[in-house]
Formats: C-alpha cells, sequence, structure tokens
C-alpha cells in the first residue's frame, strides 16, 4: 500500500536546501541580491517572485521550474509574469575605496584640545 502523497509543494526544493546549495557553490542569497540591484531576495524561498527565481536558479545552475515547480504549473501565469516584466539590463558600478583624505598641517602637527580654535589664549 502506497501511503506517499506528493503535492505540487512537496515538489518544490525546501529553502534550506536552496540555501545550502548556494553556500555549496561559495554564494549566498545576500552576494546575489546585492550584486544584481537588490537589497534583499529572501521572499523567492516561500514565495513566488520571477527575477529573483531566476536568479537563484542561474546561480546553481539550474532553471527556476527545477527548483520550485509548483510556480510553473500553469503556463498562462508564468507567461504573464513575464510580459509584465520589464526588460532592464542590471549595472551596477563597481565601489571604489575611498582614498583616506589627507591630513591638513595643523591635524598632522597634533594640535588637538581645548586650545586649537586659532586664538591666542593667555596660557599659550
Amino acid at each position: 500500500m502506497a501511503t506517499k502523497k506528493s503535492t505540487s509543494v512537496q515538489e518544490d526544493m525546501h529553502p534550506a536546501d536552496v540555501i545550502a546549495a548556494l553556500r555549496k557553490r561559495g554564494t549566498s542569497l545576500r552576494k546575489i541580491a546585492i550584486e544584481n540591484g537588490y537589497s534583499h531576495i529572501q521572499r523567492v524561498l516561500t514565495s513566488p517572485w520571477l527575477a529573483a527565481e531566476q536568479l537563484v536558479a542561474k546561480a546553481l545552475g539550474r532553471k527556476p521550474e527545477d527548483l520550485w515547480p509548483s510556480r510553473y504549473l500553469n503556463p498562462a501565469d508564468r507567461a504573464l509574469a513575464f510580459q509584465q516584466t520589464r526588460k532592464i539590463a542590471v549595472t551596477m558600478p563597481h565601489k571604489r575605496k575611498q582614498q583616506p583624505q589627507k591630513l591638513t598641517h595643523e591635524v598632522a602637527a597634533g594640535s588637538f584640545g581645548p586650545q586649537s580654535d586659532g586664538l591666542t589664549h593667555p596660557n599659550q
């Protein structure tokens, strides 16, 4: 007697398995998000998000429908999502490390303290 009942939700990759697979590949949801101009994409683990699904699947070398088959049961829904998704190329400039500002002569000479206001004081 077979008691295994398969539902579409059970076929989806478990969120912990997605995170583990990303870690094995040396990346994370946070890294993927930042590289593609998002602040976070964790929501993709529990709810449909076309763009984020594609990013995660690409990082894992798979198709989104392999990771979350329940989200792709109705092709018409996904076709509509593709039509409504803006086609943009995300290009993020690489952040440069800021060079430390050069110190002025006064700061470099160590003229700190209450008498460094440039005024003449009687105890100098």
